[in-house]
Protein backbone atom coordinates (compact mmCIF):
# COMPACT_ATOMS: atom_id res chain seq x y z
CA UNK A 1 0.00 0.00 0.00
CA UNK A 2 1.30 3.72 -0.76
CA UNK A 3 0.37 7.37 -0.29
CA UNK A 4 1.13 9.92 -2.26
CA UNK A 5 3.58 12.35 -0.29
CA UNK A 6 1.54 15.19 0.75
CA UNK A 7 3.47 18.81 2.05
CA UNK A 8 1.90 19.86 5.47
CA UNK A 9 2.12 23.33 3.95
CA UNK A 10 0.42 25.49 6.91
CA UNK A 11 3.19 22.79 9.33
CA UNK A 12 6.26 24.56 7.05
CA UNK A 13 5.21 27.79 6.34
CA UNK A 14 4.78 28.11 10.42
CA UNK A 15 7.93 27.11 10.76
CA UNK A 16 9.44 29.06 8.46
CA UNK A 17 7.93 32.27 9.91
CA UNK A 18 9.34 30.86 13.76
CA UNK A 19 12.84 29.93 11.88
CA UNK A 20 12.95 33.85 10.72
CA UNK A 21 12.40 35.07 13.66
CA UNK A 22 14.32 32.83 15.60
CA UNK A 23 17.62 34.32 13.53
CA UNK A 24 16.96 37.53 13.24
CA UNK A 25 16.36 37.31 9.64
CA UNK A 26 13.32 39.25 9.55
CA UNK A 27 14.93 42.40 10.49
CA UNK A 28 17.54 41.87 6.79
CA UNK A 29 16.60 44.54 4.26
CA UNK A 30 15.00 42.92 0.94
CA UNK A 31 13.86 39.97 3.75
CA UNK A 32 10.04 40.84 2.49
CA UNK A 33 9.73 37.27 0.70
CA UNK A 34 10.26 35.40 3.65
CA UNK A 35 7.26 36.80 4.28
CA UNK A 36 3.67 34.81 4.62
CA UNK A 37 1.93 35.63 1.77
CA UNK A 38 5.18 35.49 -0.65
CA UNK A 39 6.23 32.10 0.76
CA UNK A 40 2.80 30.42 1.12
CA UNK A 41 2.01 30.40 -2.74
CA UNK A 42 5.72 29.49 -2.76
CA UNK A 43 5.17 26.56 -0.87
CA UNK A 44 1.79 25.16 -2.39
CA UNK A 45 3.32 25.13 -5.79
CA UNK A 46 6.22 23.15 -4.73
CA UNK A 47 3.50 20.79 -2.92
CA UNK A 48 1.48 20.19 -6.03
CA UNK A 49 4.74 19.31 -7.87
CA UNK A 50 6.04 16.94 -5.37
CA UNK A 51 2.96 15.25 -4.96
CA UNK A 52 2.25 15.09 -8.69
CA UNK A 53 5.05 14.80 -10.31
CA UNK A 54 8.18 13.33 -7.75
CA UNK A 55 6.03 11.13 -5.13
CA UNK A 56 4.72 8.97 -7.91
CA UNK A 57 8.19 8.30 -9.05
CA UNK A 58 9.69 7.09 -5.63
CA UNK A 59 8.85 3.69 -5.82
CA UNK A 60 10.00 3.39 -9.86
CA UNK A 61 13.14 4.78 -9.01
CA UNK A 62 13.66 2.36 -6.01
CA UNK A 63 12.72 -0.89 -8.16
CA UNK A 64 13.97 0.31 -11.51
CA UNK A 65 17.71 2.17 -10.32
CA UNK A 66 19.92 3.88 -12.04
CA UNK A 67 22.36 1.61 -13.73
CA UNK A 68 24.88 1.43 -16.19
CA UNK A 69 23.93 1.66 -20.43
CA UNK A 70 25.41 1.69 -23.33
CA UNK A 71 26.25 4.95 -23.33
CA UNK A 72 26.92 6.30 -19.88
CA UNK A 73 24.46 5.77 -17.15
CA UNK A 74 20.63 5.53 -17.32
CA UNK A 75 18.34 7.35 -14.78
CA UNK A 76 15.08 5.27 -13.18
CA UNK A 77 12.01 5.57 -15.91
CA UNK A 78 10.41 8.93 -15.58
CA UNK A 79 12.58 10.90 -14.10
CA UNK A 80 14.43 12.89 -17.56
CA UNK A 81 10.95 14.02 -18.37
CA UNK A 82 10.64 15.14 -14.89
CA UNK A 83 13.71 16.71 -14.32
CA UNK A 84 12.78 19.05 -17.72
CA UNK A 85 9.55 19.80 -16.13
CA UNK A 86 11.71 20.69 -12.80
CA UNK A 87 13.63 23.12 -14.90
CA UNK A 88 11.14 24.39 -16.78
CA UNK A 89 9.20 25.35 -13.57
CA UNK A 90 12.46 27.20 -12.03
CA UNK A 91 13.36 25.25 -9.06
CA UNK A 92 16.56 24.94 -9.71
CA UNK A 93 17.36 28.72 -9.43
CA UNK A 94 14.94 29.41 -6.61
CA UNK A 95 17.92 30.85 -4.14
CA UNK A 96 20.67 30.99 -7.06
CA UNK A 97 21.64 34.70 -7.12
CA UNK A 98 20.15 37.07 -10.01
CA UNK A 99 23.26 37.52 -11.75
CA UNK A 100 23.17 33.79 -12.23
CA UNK A 101 19.68 33.99 -13.65
CA UNK A 102 18.26 32.68 -10.52
CA UNK A 103 15.82 34.01 -8.59
CA UNK A 104 17.87 35.05 -5.38
CA UNK A 105 15.05 34.23 -2.77
CA UNK A 106 16.47 33.55 0.65
CA UNK A 107 17.87 30.04 1.52
CA UNK A 108 15.42 29.69 4.43
CA UNK A 109 12.45 29.09 1.78
CA UNK A 110 14.68 26.97 -0.51
CA UNK A 111 15.68 24.94 2.75
CA UNK A 112 11.49 24.63 3.14
CA UNK A 113 11.05 23.35 -0.64
CA UNK A 114 14.06 21.28 -0.46
CA UNK A 115 12.08 19.60 2.47
CA UNK A 116 9.56 18.78 0.03
CA UNK A 117 11.80 17.32 -2.83
CA UNK A 118 13.68 14.77 -0.27
CA UNK A 119 10.15 13.69 1.30
CA UNK A 120 8.50 12.74 -2.32
CA UNK A 121 11.40 11.55 -4.17
CA UNK A 122 15.00 11.26 -2.23
CA UNK A 123 16.45 9.94 -5.15
CA UNK A 124 15.40 12.44 -7.35
CA UNK A 125 16.34 15.45 -4.74
CA UNK A 126 20.18 14.51 -4.37
CA UNK A 127 20.44 15.28 -8.24
CA UNK A 128 19.99 19.30 -7.95
CA UNK A 129 20.91 19.59 -4.64
CA UNK A 130 24.69 20.97 -5.70
CA UNK A 131 23.66 23.17 -7.74
CA UNK A 132 23.71 26.11 -4.55
CA UNK A 133 26.67 25.15 -3.52
CA UNK A 134 28.30 24.95 -6.72
CA UNK A 135 26.99 28.29 -7.56
CA UNK A 136 28.63 29.85 -4.11
CA UNK A 137 31.45 28.88 -4.88
CA UNK A 138 31.78 29.78 -8.36
CA UNK A 139 30.58 33.20 -6.99
CA UNK A 140 33.21 33.33 -4.13
CA UNK A 141 35.98 32.05 -5.74
CA UNK A 142 35.76 31.02 -9.65
CA UNK A 143 36.92 33.12 -12.35
CA UNK A 144 34.53 36.02 -14.38
CA UNK A 145 35.29 33.12 -17.05
CA UNK A 146 34.17 30.42 -15.27
CA UNK A 147 31.36 32.43 -13.77
CA UNK A 148 30.52 33.39 -17.23
CA UNK A 149 30.65 30.06 -18.71
CA UNK A 150 28.80 28.09 -16.16
CA UNK A 151 27.20 29.58 -13.61
CA UNK A 152 23.83 30.74 -15.36
CA UNK A 153 23.67 26.99 -17.21
CA UNK A 154 24.25 25.28 -13.41
CA UNK A 155 21.48 27.73 -12.21
CA UNK A 156 18.88 27.35 -14.75
CA UNK A 157 19.29 23.53 -14.53
CA UNK A 158 20.63 23.11 -17.79
CA UNK A 159 23.61 21.60 -16.33
CA UNK A 160 24.16 19.77 -13.53
CA UNK A 161 26.83 19.55 -11.04
CA UNK A 162 29.04 16.74 -9.25
CA UNK A 163 31.14 17.00 -6.63
CA UNK A 164 34.05 14.26 -6.53
CA UNK A 165 36.20 14.29 -3.11
CA UNK A 166 36.83 10.84 -2.09
CA UNK A 167 39.39 8.22 -3.69
CA UNK A 168 39.22 4.57 -2.90
CA UNK A 169 42.58 5.09 -0.45
CA UNK A 170 41.49 7.98 1.17
CA UNK A 171 37.84 7.70 2.28
CA UNK A 172 37.28 10.77 4.59
CA UNK A 173 40.71 11.43 5.05
CA UNK A 174 41.35 14.29 2.60
CA UNK A 175 45.04 14.20 3.20
CA UNK A 176 45.29 10.64 1.27
CA UNK A 177 44.14 12.15 -1.87
CA UNK A 178 46.14 10.94 -5.22
CA UNK A 179 44.61 12.60 -7.99
CA UNK A 180 46.84 14.86 -9.88
CA UNK A 181 46.28 17.54 -12.03
CA UNK A 182 49.63 18.88 -14.33
CA UNK A 183 49.27 22.24 -16.30
CA UNK A 184 48.31 22.58 -19.87
CA UNK A 185 48.59 26.09 -20.88
CA UNK A 186 45.67 28.02 -19.29
CA UNK A 187 44.03 24.66 -18.28
CA UNK A 188 45.10 21.48 -16.50
CA UNK A 189 45.16 18.27 -17.13
CA UNK A 190 43.40 15.71 -14.37
CA UNK A 191 44.27 12.10 -13.90
CA UNK A 192 42.52 9.65 -11.07
CA UNK A 193 39.55 8.07 -9.45
CA UNK A 194 36.90 9.07 -7.67
CA UNK A 195 33.88 7.16 -5.94
CA UNK A 196 30.60 7.91 -4.24
CA UNK A 197 30.24 10.78 -6.84
CA UNK A 198 26.63 11.02 -6.65
CA UNK A 199 25.18 11.99 -10.03
CA UNK A 200 28.08 11.63 -11.36
CA UNK A 201 26.90 10.48 -14.61
CA UNK A 202 23.29 10.34 -15.97
CA UNK A 203 21.20 11.30 -19.16
CA UNK A 204 19.09 14.39 -17.57
CA UNK A 205 21.81 17.13 -19.23
CA UNK A 206 24.44 16.88 -21.81
CA UNK A 207 26.77 18.08 -19.49
CA UNK A 208 27.66 17.71 -15.67
CA UNK A 209 30.22 19.96 -13.89
CA UNK A 210 32.37 17.95 -11.48
CA UNK A 211 34.13 19.90 -8.92
CA UNK A 212 37.24 17.92 -8.30
CA UNK A 213 40.25 17.86 -5.86
CA UNK A 214 43.50 17.24 -7.14
CA UNK A 215 46.74 17.47 -6.51
CA UNK A 216 49.24 19.43 -8.41
CA UNK A 217 52.54 18.68 -8.92
CA UNK A 218 54.71 21.01 -6.79
CA UNK A 219 51.79 20.88 -3.94
CA UNK A 220 52.95 19.84 -0.59
CA UNK A 221 51.73 16.84 1.34
CA UNK A 222 48.49 17.02 3.33
CA UNK A 223 45.64 18.79 3.16
CA UNK A 224 47.38 21.71 2.27
CA UNK A 225 48.51 20.31 -0.69
CA UNK A 226 44.67 20.06 -2.42
CA UNK A 227 43.68 22.40 -5.20
CA UNK A 228 40.17 22.41 -6.36
CA UNK A 229 39.34 22.11 -10.20
CA UNK A 230 36.06 22.83 -12.61
CA UNK A 231 35.76 19.30 -14.96
CA UNK A 232 33.09 19.46 -17.01
CA UNK A 233 31.60 16.14 -18.73
CA UNK A 234 31.63 18.47 -22.51
CA UNK A 235 34.00 21.44 -22.92
CA UNK A 236 34.19 23.89 -25.98
CA UNK A 237 37.20 24.34 -28.02
CA UNK A 238 38.93 27.38 -28.97
CA UNK A 239 36.58 26.91 -32.66
CA UNK A 240 33.03 27.13 -30.65
CA UNK A 241 33.22 23.15 -31.19
CA UNK A 242 31.31 20.47 -27.79
CA UNK A 243 34.46 18.19 -27.13
CA UNK A 244 33.58 15.22 -25.10
CA UNK A 245 35.87 15.41 -21.97
CA UNK A 246 37.94 12.55 -20.95
CA UNK A 247 36.39 11.13 -18.03
CA UNK A 248 33.95 8.60 -17.76
CA UNK A 249 31.75 6.28 -14.71
CA UNK A 250 32.97 3.45 -14.58
CA UNK A 251 30.11 1.62 -12.20
CA UNK A 252 27.00 1.99 -10.16
CA UNK A 253 27.49 1.40 -6.91
CA UNK A 254 25.11 -1.46 -5.68
CA UNK A 255 22.83 0.50 -3.01
CA UNK A 256 20.74 -0.61 -0.18
CA UNK A 257 19.07 2.16 -0.79
CA UNK A 258 18.74 5.62 -2.32
CA UNK A 259 18.79 3.47 -5.31
CA UNK A 260 17.52 5.77 -8.11
CA UNK A 261 20.44 7.82 -7.30
CA UNK A 262 23.42 6.96 -9.37
CA UNK A 263 26.39 6.64 -7.39
CA UNK A 264 29.52 6.61 -9.32
CA UNK A 265 33.22 5.44 -9.65
CA UNK A 266 34.51 7.55 -11.73
CA UNK A 267 37.36 7.82 -14.05
CA UNK A 268 39.48 11.29 -14.46
CA UNK A 269 41.78 11.00 -17.46
CA UNK A 270 42.73 7.65 -18.49
CA UNK A 271 43.40 8.49 -22.52
CA UNK A 272 45.04 11.53 -22.25
CA UNK A 273 43.41 13.36 -19.27
CA UNK A 274 40.38 15.04 -18.40
CA UNK A 275 40.57 19.05 -19.11
CA UNK A 276 39.77 21.36 -16.08
CA UNK A 277 40.27 24.93 -14.72
CA UNK A 278 41.50 26.07 -11.54
CA UNK A 279 38.94 27.56 -9.03
CA UNK A 280 40.26 29.74 -6.59
CA UNK A 281 43.98 29.93 -5.77
CA UNK A 282 46.54 26.85 -5.71
CA UNK A 283 46.89 24.66 -3.18
CA UNK A 284 43.46 26.60 -1.06
CA UNK A 285 41.37 23.75 -2.28
CA UNK A 286 39.74 22.55 0.70
CA UNK A 287 38.62 26.10 1.67
CA UNK A 288 36.76 26.26 -1.84
CA UNK A 289 35.33 23.22 -1.53
CA UNK A 290 33.73 23.56 1.97
CA UNK A 291 31.48 26.29 0.71
CA UNK A 292 29.76 23.35 -1.27
CA UNK A 293 30.42 20.63 1.42
CA UNK A 294 28.79 22.97 4.32
CA UNK A 295 25.85 23.68 2.02
CA UNK A 296 25.57 19.76 1.25
CA UNK A 297 26.02 18.92 4.87
CA UNK A 298 22.74 21.34 5.53
CA UNK A 299 21.01 19.74 2.29
CA UNK A 300 21.76 15.85 4.12
CA UNK A 301 19.88 17.49 7.19
CA UNK A 302 16.91 19.06 4.99
CA UNK A 303 16.71 15.77 2.93
CA UNK A 304 16.99 13.94 6.48
CA UNK A 305 14.07 15.80 7.77
CA UNK A 306 11.87 15.20 4.29
CA UNK A 307 11.95 11.10 5.59
CA UNK A 308 11.56 12.08 8.56
CA UNK A 309 8.08 13.90 7.24
CA UNK A 310 7.33 10.98 5.07
CA UNK A 311 7.95 8.10 7.26
CA UNK A 312 5.05 9.67 9.65
CA UNK A 313 2.70 10.47 6.61
CA UNK A 314 3.23 6.61 5.79
CA UNK A 315 3.06 4.92 9.62
CA UNK A 316 -0.03 8.05 10.95
CA UNK A 317 -2.06 6.48 7.66
CA UNK A 318 -1.34 2.66 8.52
CA UNK A 319 -2.09 3.05 12.16
CA UNK A 320 -5.66 4.52 11.29
CA UNK A 321 -6.29 2.41 8.97
CA UNK A 322 -5.08 -0.93 10.08
CA UNK A 323 -7.80 -2.62 12.12
CA UNK A 324 -5.37 -4.78 15.33
CA UNK A 325 -6.25 -5.84 18.82
CA UNK A 326 -9.43 -4.59 20.53
CA UNK A 327 -10.09 -1.49 22.34
CA UNK A 328 -10.98 -0.53 25.99
CA UNK A 329 -14.59 -1.73 25.04
CA UNK A 330 -13.58 -5.55 23.54
CA UNK A 331 -14.55 -4.60 19.91
CA UNK A 332 -11.77 -4.34 16.81
CA UNK A 333 -9.70 -1.34 16.79
CA UNK A 334 -7.22 0.96 14.69
CA UNK A 335 -3.66 0.61 15.56
CA UNK A 336 -3.77 3.97 16.91
CA UNK A 337 -6.05 3.09 19.93
CA UNK A 338 -3.08 1.40 21.11
CA UNK A 339 -1.36 3.53 23.88
CA UNK A 340 2.50 2.31 22.46
CA UNK A 341 1.47 2.77 19.10
CA UNK A 342 0.54 6.44 20.11
CA UNK A 343 4.16 6.72 22.06
CA UNK A 344 5.32 6.02 18.56
CA UNK A 345 3.45 8.12 16.35
CA UNK A 346 4.52 10.56 19.12
CA UNK A 347 7.69 10.50 18.62
CA UNK A 348 7.94 11.16 15.54
CA UNK A 349 6.07 14.04 14.99
CA UNK A 350 7.98 15.55 18.08
CA UNK A 351 11.26 15.01 16.01
CA UNK A 352 10.58 15.85 12.87
CA UNK A 353 9.14 19.03 14.16
CA UNK A 354 11.88 20.03 15.92
CA UNK A 355 14.42 18.59 13.19
CA UNK A 356 12.41 20.88 10.86
CA UNK A 357 12.60 24.36 13.22
CA UNK A 358 16.27 23.20 13.99
CA UNK A 359 16.96 23.13 10.23
CA UNK A 360 15.37 26.05 9.12
CA UNK A 361 16.55 28.28 11.25
CA UNK A 362 20.15 27.51 10.12
CA UNK A 363 19.28 28.34 6.93
CA UNK A 364 17.81 31.58 8.13
CA UNK A 365 21.13 32.21 10.04
CA UNK A 366 23.47 31.58 7.27
CA UNK A 367 20.86 34.20 5.25
CA UNK A 368 21.85 37.02 8.26
CA UNK A 369 25.90 35.67 8.42
CA UNK A 370 25.25 36.79 3.86
CA UNK A 371 23.18 39.47 4.30
CA UNK A 372 23.22 41.70 7.27
CA UNK A 373 24.59 45.09 7.08
CA UNK A 374 26.51 45.60 10.36
CA UNK A 375 29.95 43.39 9.80
CA UNK A 376 29.40 42.70 13.29
CA UNK A 377 25.97 40.55 12.91
CA UNK A 378 27.38 38.86 10.15
CA UNK A 379 30.16 37.46 11.94
CA UNK A 380 27.85 36.50 14.99
CA UNK A 381 25.46 35.07 12.50
CA UNK A 382 28.31 33.09 10.65
CA UNK A 383 29.71 31.67 14.25
CA UNK A 384 26.16 30.34 14.92
CA UNK A 385 25.77 29.13 11.70
CA UNK A 386 29.07 26.87 12.02
CA UNK A 387 27.51 25.72 14.85
CA UNK A 388 24.74 24.54 13.86
CA UNK A 389 25.78 23.21 10.40
CA UNK A 390 27.08 20.15 12.10
CA UNK A 391 24.09 19.70 14.30
CA UNK A 392 21.52 19.79 11.70
CA UNK A 393 23.92 17.39 9.14
CA UNK A 394 24.34 14.91 12.27
CA UNK A 395 21.14 15.70 14.47
CA UNK A 396 18.61 15.79 11.58
CA UNK A 397 19.91 12.75 10.24
CA UNK A 398 19.85 10.62 12.93
CA UNK A 399 16.44 11.48 13.80
CA UNK A 400 15.29 10.42 10.54
CA UNK A 401 16.67 6.82 11.11
CA UNK A 402 14.87 6.62 14.36
CA UNK A 403 11.59 8.15 13.05
CA UNK A 404 11.91 5.79 10.43
CA UNK A 405 12.59 2.77 12.14
CA UNK A 406 9.68 3.77 14.33
CA UNK A 407 7.73 3.69 11.44
CA UNK A 408 8.52 0.26 10.23
CA UNK A 409 7.52 -1.03 13.91
CA UNK A 410 4.26 0.48 13.33
CA UNK A 411 3.60 -0.95 9.81
CA UNK A 412 4.67 -4.30 11.95
CA UNK A 413 5.94 -7.30 9.50
CA UNK A 414 4.61 -5.45 6.76
CA UNK A 415 7.04 -2.68 7.20
CA UNK A 416 9.92 -5.35 6.69
CA UNK A 417 8.22 -6.25 3.24
CA UNK A 418 9.35 -4.44 0.07
CA UNK A 419 5.69 -3.57 -0.83
CA UNK A 420 5.49 -1.28 1.64
CA UNK A 421 7.19 2.29 0.60
CA UNK A 422 8.13 2.60 4.74
CA UNK A 423 10.82 0.04 4.01
CA UNK A 424 12.52 1.90 1.56
CA UNK A 425 12.35 5.37 3.72
CA UNK A 426 13.91 3.38 6.43
CA UNK A 427 16.79 2.35 3.91
CA UNK A 428 17.23 5.74 2.38
CA UNK A 429 17.67 7.10 5.08
CA UNK A 430 20.30 5.17 6.67
CA UNK A 431 22.75 7.29 3.93
CA UNK A 432 22.36 10.57 5.85
CA UNK A 433 24.46 9.94 8.79
CA UNK A 434 27.47 8.64 6.67
CA UNK A 435 26.86 11.18 3.78
CA UNK A 436 29.44 14.30 3.48
CA UNK A 437 31.42 13.48 6.75
CA UNK A 438 30.15 10.65 8.77
CA UNK A 439 28.18 11.86 11.83
CA UNK A 440 31.18 10.83 14.41
CA UNK A 441 33.23 13.33 12.56
CA UNK A 442 30.43 16.10 12.15
CA UNK A 443 30.33 15.65 16.12
CA UNK A 444 34.26 15.78 16.38
CA UNK A 445 33.76 18.86 14.13
CA UNK A 446 31.11 20.27 16.91
CA UNK A 447 32.94 19.84 19.80
CA UNK A 448 36.88 20.01 18.82
CA UNK A 449 36.52 23.03 16.82
CA UNK A 450 33.26 25.07 17.07
CA UNK A 451 33.07 24.38 20.75
CA UNK A 452 36.57 24.19 22.40
CA UNK A 453 38.56 26.54 20.08
CA UNK A 454 36.91 29.38 20.94
CA UNK A 455 36.76 28.57 24.68
CA UNK A 456 32.34 27.77 24.53
CA UNK A 457 31.85 31.72 23.77
CA UNK A 458 29.68 30.80 21.02
CA UNK A 459 27.85 27.83 22.86
CA UNK A 460 27.58 29.82 25.54
CA UNK A 461 25.29 32.96 23.48
CA UNK A 462 23.53 29.56 21.94
CA UNK A 463 21.94 28.34 25.11
CA UNK A 464 21.49 31.69 26.96
CA UNK A 465 18.85 32.13 23.79
CA UNK A 466 18.07 28.69 24.33
CA UNK A 467 17.37 29.50 28.06
CA UNK A 468 15.37 32.55 27.21
CA UNK A 469 13.21 31.19 25.25
CA UNK A 470 12.10 28.62 28.43
CA UNK A 471 12.36 31.21 30.69
CA UNK A 472 10.06 33.43 28.38
CA UNK A 473 6.97 30.20 28.40
CA UNK A 474 4.19 31.64 29.46
CA UNK A 475 3.64 30.80 33.49
CA UNK A 476 0.34 28.34 32.94
CA UNK A 477 -1.22 25.40 34.90
CA UNK A 478 0.10 22.68 32.22
CA UNK A 479 2.65 20.13 34.15
CA UNK A 480 3.64 19.94 30.27
CA UNK A 481 5.13 23.60 29.92
CA UNK A 482 6.86 23.21 33.18
CA UNK A 483 8.31 20.54 32.37
CA UNK A 484 9.80 21.58 28.95
CA UNK A 485 10.72 25.37 30.94
CA UNK A 486 12.99 23.60 33.37
CA UNK A 487 14.26 21.00 31.59
CA UNK A 488 15.62 23.54 29.08
CA UNK A 489 17.23 25.71 31.63
CA UNK A 490 18.58 22.71 33.46
CA UNK A 491 19.65 20.73 30.36
CA UNK A 492 21.23 24.43 29.49
CA UNK A 493 23.39 25.16 32.32
CA UNK A 494 24.87 21.18 32.57
CA UNK A 495 25.71 21.25 29.71
CA UNK A 496 27.79 24.27 29.97
CA UNK A 497 29.14 22.86 32.77
CA UNK A 498 30.47 19.93 31.08
CA UNK A 499 31.61 22.13 27.87
CA UNK A 500 33.55 23.76 30.42
CA UNK A 501 35.10 20.65 32.07
CA UNK A 502 36.09 19.53 28.48
CA UNK A 503 37.62 22.70 27.02
CA UNK A 504 39.93 22.57 30.47
CA UNK A 505 40.73 19.36 29.28
CA UNK A 506 40.86 20.15 25.83
CA UNK A 507 44.56 18.34 25.47
CA UNK A 508 43.11 15.10 26.80
CA UNK A 509 42.05 13.93 22.28
CA UNK A 510 40.85 10.69 23.69
CA UNK A 511 38.39 12.47 26.09
CA UNK A 512 37.17 14.87 23.73
CA UNK A 513 37.05 11.50 20.72
CA UNK A 514 34.75 9.57 22.96
CA UNK A 515 32.13 12.47 24.65
CA UNK A 516 31.98 14.02 20.82
CA UNK A 517 29.06 11.49 20.35
CA UNK A 518 27.04 12.13 23.42
CA UNK A 519 27.65 15.97 23.31
CA UNK A 520 26.14 16.84 19.63
CA UNK A 521 23.10 14.50 20.73
CA UNK A 522 22.58 16.22 24.08
CA UNK A 523 23.06 19.58 22.33
CA UNK A 524 20.78 18.81 19.65
CA UNK A 525 18.09 17.32 22.35
CA UNK A 526 18.44 20.81 23.82
CA UNK A 527 18.17 23.10 20.59
CA UNK A 528 14.78 20.44 19.45
CA UNK A 529 13.25 21.65 22.56
CA UNK A 530 14.30 25.05 21.71
CA UNK A 531 11.90 25.06 19.28
CA UNK A 532 9.32 23.21 21.14
CA UNK A 533 9.05 26.47 23.50
CA UNK A 534 9.40 28.46 20.33
CA UNK A 535 6.42 26.79 18.75
CA UNK A 536 4.44 26.32 22.28
CA UNK A 537 5.09 29.98 23.08
CA UNK A 538 3.35 31.28 19.83
CA UNK A 539 0.28 28.42 20.13
CA UNK A 540 -0.25 29.90 24.01
CA UNK A 541 -1.31 33.02 21.94
CA UNK A 542 -3.88 31.04 20.53
CA UNK A 543 -6.28 30.51 22.85
CA UNK A 544 -9.16 27.78 22.44
CA UNK A 545 -7.96 26.37 19.00
CA UNK A 546 -7.09 22.44 18.52
CA UNK A 547 -4.27 23.14 16.58
CA UNK A 548 -2.52 25.13 18.98
CA UNK A 549 -3.34 22.98 21.86
CA UNK A 550 -2.30 19.98 19.52
CA UNK A 551 1.22 21.72 19.75
CA UNK A 552 0.99 22.19 23.67
CA UNK A 553 0.39 18.94 23.90
CA UNK A 554 3.37 17.38 21.54
CA UNK A 555 5.31 20.01 23.39
CA UNK A 556 4.47 18.25 26.70
CA UNK A 557 5.34 15.25 25.12
CA UNK A 558 8.84 16.47 24.05
CA UNK A 559 9.63 17.48 27.34
CA UNK A 560 8.56 14.42 29.30
CA UNK A 561 9.24 11.88 27.04
CA UNK A 562 12.47 13.32 25.06
CA UNK A 563 13.88 15.64 27.01
CA UNK A 564 15.01 13.19 30.01
CA UNK A 565 17.91 11.39 27.27
CA UNK A 566 19.73 14.69 27.75
CA UNK A 567 20.68 12.92 31.35
CA UNK A 568 22.46 9.64 29.50
CA UNK A 569 24.12 12.04 27.62
CA UNK A 570 25.68 13.37 30.48
CA UNK A 571 26.61 10.39 32.34
CA UNK A 572 28.19 9.25 29.73
CA UNK A 573 30.26 11.99 29.13
CA UNK A 574 31.12 12.61 32.87
CA UNK A 575 31.58 8.83 33.88
CA UNK A 576 31.71 6.18 30.75
CA UNK A 577 34.47 7.89 28.80
CA UNK A 578 37.33 6.33 30.84
CA UNK A 579 35.63 3.09 30.39
CA UNK A 580 35.96 3.29 26.28
CA UNK A 581 39.32 4.80 27.05
CA UNK A 582 40.68 1.75 28.80
CA UNK A 583 39.17 -0.58 26.43
CA UNK A 584 41.69 -2.23 23.73
CA UNK A 585 40.69 -2.86 19.86
CA UNK A 586 42.03 -6.10 20.73
CA UNK A 587 39.82 -6.75 23.48
CA UNK A 588 36.49 -5.98 21.74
Amino acid sequence: MSHVYEAPVASLDDALVQAVEAAGAHRLEGYEAAQPEFTRPVLEAAARFAAQVLSPLNRVGDAQPACRAERGVRSPPGFVDAYRRFCADGWVGLGAPQEFGGQGLPLAIEAAVTEMWAGANFGFATCPELASGALEALHRYGSAQLREGYAARIASGEWTAAMALTEPQAGSDLSLLRCRATPDGAAWRLTGRKLYISWGDHDLTDNIVHFVLARTPDAPPGLNGISLFLVPKRWQDAGGEWVDNDLQALSVEHKMGLRASPTCLMAYGERDGARGWLIGERNAGLACMFTLMNRMRLGVGLHSLGLSERALQLARAHARERIQGRGPDGMPCALIQHADVRRMLLTMKALTHASRGLAYTAAATLDVARLASPAAERARAGQRAELLTPLVKAWCSDVAVEVASLGVQIHGGSGYIDDMEISQVYRDARIGPIFEGTNYIQAQDLLGRKVLRDGGVGLREFVTVIRHAAAELPATDSQGLQALRNGLLEGGERLLAVAGALCAGAQERERIGTSAHHFLNWLGLLAGGWQWALSARRACATSGDAAAQAVLDTADFYATHLLPRMSAHEAAIRDGWSSLHRARPEQI
